[in-house]
């Protein structure tokens, strides 16, 4: 049993070292910044959306009876996997591929010819409303909520922030019309790992945001993602692009926060199609990181499958396989470590080269 572990592991290491050395042959996809997208491509992108929002859903009838259409797949499978991918050693990897599989329903089934745009969270700390991926024009993806001065403040640990300037249904730009199904789920459900016996139903309300200026400044600005990006390790990579326990939020948790309601909403943030363009920018974070140091970070693991990495949960390593559900089939995290292994083949814009 030992001998065979021992080939194992040297045959994985072999693996792995040959796929540094040689890069898929075709030509990488490039993910852009939505700002660098012409007019012309932003609409395309918006008009993917709308269809996949058009296009029934393909998960067994009765099995979740909330989701109606194909953008409902991928917020269900989200809230159905939180538990497990969220605070712990499969997050980046996890929502790389579930990014992967989004970009791919948009061209297979909507026939988008680009790739998932990102957001520069740097481009919008001082206005989010006037970056143009918020700013509510047709070219956008809608922008703030209306003012509802019933919001509530967010907490987080021993965090406080006061709501944004929103807090209501978006008011304008091209998804006003949007009808959510899923969610919400309060935030304490994360804490007691329970779901609500009612999170599968029907329940239709409006796209909600409550844009934070504030929380933007403090922590997504150059410095916040310098710090990021100096992390010594993977296990304090993650730690910085969360914020665990009683440390600050990092950029992660404060891109779903400065857009807030919908997209705070741990479980159903998919909801907003705001979470793909934010966690295209997390990928891109992992990516420039890991490239920094591709021999000790491309295939570097820290912690637990579960969240919050208790005590006891199982530890994750390559050979951990995880599932998306009805969306695409099962992988191992061997698979999911590299922008240019097994199916990716995508860069970023400013990595080309």
């Amino acid at each position: 049993m030992v001998l065979v572990s021992l080939l194992a592991a040297i045959a994985l290491a072999v693996q792995s070292v040959a796929a540094l050395a040689i890069p898929p042959l075709e030509a990488p996809a490039v993910r852009r910044e939505w700002t660098s997208l012409s007019l012309a491509a932003r609409k395309d992108y918006i008009n993917a959306v709308l269809c996949l929002n058009n296009k029934p859903s393909i998960i067994q009838a009765g099995q979740i009876p909330g989701a109606i259409n194909r953008r409902d797949d991928f917020t269900a499978v989200h809230i159905n996997q939180t538990f497990g991918v969220h605070l712990d050693a499969v997050f980046l990897g996890w929502h790389r591929n579930f990014l992967y599989l989004y970009e791919t329903a948009l061209r297979d089934e909507c026939g988008y010819t680009g790739y998932q745009p990102y957001w520069d969270w740097t481009k919008s700390v001082n206005n989010i409303s006037a970056y143009p991926l918020f700013d509510g024009s047709e070219y956008s993806i809608s922008g703030n909520g209306l003012y509802d001065p019933s919001t509530g403040d967010y907490n987080l640990g021993p965090y406080h922030f006061a709501h944004g300037t929103g807090g209501g249904c978006i008011t304008s730009g091209p998804f006003t019309q949007l009808e959510l199904h899923l969610g919400p789920i309060p935030i304490s459900a994360l804490f007691d790992q329970t779901l609500p016996s009612n999170w599968t139903l029907r329940n239709n309300h409006c796209l909600r945001r409550d844009f934070n200026v504030p929380v933007a400044q403090r922590f997504s600005n150059g410095t916040a993602i310098s710090y990021l990006l100096d992390a010594p390790n993977i296990g304090e990579f993650q730690s910085r692009m969360s914020g665990v326990g009683n440390a600050p939020p990092g950029p992660h948790t404060a891109g779903h926060l400065q857009i807030g309601m919908d997209m705070f909403d741990v479980f159903s943030s998919p909801n907003d199609p705001a979470f793909f363009f934010h966690h295209s920018n997390v990928d891109r974070m992992w990516t420039i990181w890991q490239a920094r140091d591709p021999l000790t970070r491309q295939f570097a693991l820290n912690g637990t499958t579960v969240n919050y990495d208790p005590a006891g949960a199982p530890i994750a390593d390559l050979y951990t396989e995880e599932n998306w559900g009805v969306l695409g089939r099962p992988k191992p995290m061997l698979e999911l470590m590299s922008n240019r292994m097994f199916d990716f083949n995508f860069v970023y814009e400013d990595m080309q080269g």
